[in-house]
C-alpha cells in the first residue's frame, strides 16, 4: 500500500478480509502502510491499521495520528453474532441522530441497511474470520453520500444457495448467484419465511443517487436507480462483499 493515495472503504475491507485469511491460515503478514501520511491518518481513523494488528499482522504506524474520526460512523468492527450486528446498528443510530449530517428521517435507512447486510454475512457466510463493518461518511465536490460496507471471508453466495436443492441448477456461475440472491424469498435454507434482507436492500436501494455493489467470488453485481441490475465475471474475492453508497 506504500503508493496508495486514496482509499474506498470497499478497499479497506478488501485489505482486511485477505489479511485475516492470511493469518488464520497461518501466513505471517505485514503491511506496508502508505507514505502519504494523509491517508495513513485517514487509515489509523477508521480502524483499519488496530484491527488487523489485533489479528496478528505486523503495522508500523509509529507517529500517525487520527483524522477525520467525526466522519466515521461505525470504525472497521469485526462481528460474528445477530446480537453483536444488532448493537452495532443501534449504536451507527445514535451517532448518526448525535452529528446530524443527514435529515433525520435518513438516519434509520442507513443503520438499517448496514444491518441487513451484516445479518446475511452472520446467518449465511459460515467464515471462519466473522464479518467486517464500516459506515462512514463522505462529502465530496458533487455531494455528501453515507457508505456502509459489509464484508465477510466465507463459503460466497453462490456455495450457500446450492445448499438448497431448489436452487443446485440454478446457480452455475456466482454473477447468477448474485442475481437470484437479490430476489424475494431466495435462501440457502429452503425457508420460505428467509431471504428478505438482500431482496430488501435491493428494493431500498432503488432511489435517486443510491448504489448498491455485491461482489462474491468471481462475480459483481451494480444495482442502481438508472441500471436495475449489471452482473458480471470479475476478480476474485474470498467470501462476500456488499457496498452501499447513499446520498445525504
Amino acid at each position: 500500500m506504500r503508493q496508495t493515495e486514496f482509499m474506498w472503504p470497499s478497499a479497506v475491507l478488501w485489505c482486511s478480509v485477505y489479511a485475516h485469511l492470511s493469518r488464520i491460515r497461518g501466513a505471517e503478514c505485514r503491511l506496508l502502510v502508505p507514505e502519504n501520511v494523509g491517508v495513513c491518518s485517514h487509515l489509523k481513523s477508521v480502524g483499519l491499521f488496530s484491527i488487523l494488528q489485533n489479528a496478528g499482522v505486523e503495522v508500523d504506524d509509529r507517529g500517525i495520528r487520527e483524522s477525520d474520526s467525526e466522519r466515521v460512523i461505525l470504525p472497521l468492527t469485526v462481528f460474528q453474532s445477530e446480537d453483536h450486528v444488532d448493537q452495532l446498528a443501534n449504536d451507527a443510530l445514535d451517532v448518526l441522530s448525535e452529528r446530524g449530517f443527514a435529515s433525520p428521517n435518513l438516519n434509520p435507512v442507513v443503520a438499517e441497511i448496514f444491518a441487513e447486510l451484516a445479518m446475511n454475512a452472520v446467518q449465511h457466510s459460515e467464515s471462519d474470520i466473522g464479518g467486517f463493518g464500516l459506515i462512514q461518511f463522505f462529502e465530496f465536490e458533487h455531494g455528501r453520500r453515507f457508505v456502509c460496507v459489509v464484508a465477510d471471508g466465507g463459503i460466497g453466495i453462490r456455495q450457500s444457495l446450492e445448499k438448497n436443492p431448489d436452487l443446485r441448477d440454478r446457480v452455475p456461475y456466482d454473477w447468477v448467484a448474485i442475481e437470484l440472491a437479490l430476489r424475494e424469498r431466495v435462501s440457502g435454507s429452503g425457508d420460505p419465511l428467509r431471504g428478505i434482507g438482500l431482496f430488501g436492500v435491493a428494493e431500498e436501494m432503488r432511489v435517486a443517487g443510491r448504489q448498491l455493489i455485491i461482489h462474491s467470488g468471481i462475480g459483481s453485481l451494480n444495482t442502481t436507480e438508472e441500471i436495475e441490475t449489471e452482473s458480471r465475471r470479475t476478480t476474485l474475492f474470498p467470501g462476500t462483499l456488499a457496498y452501499a453508497s447513499i446520498p445525504a
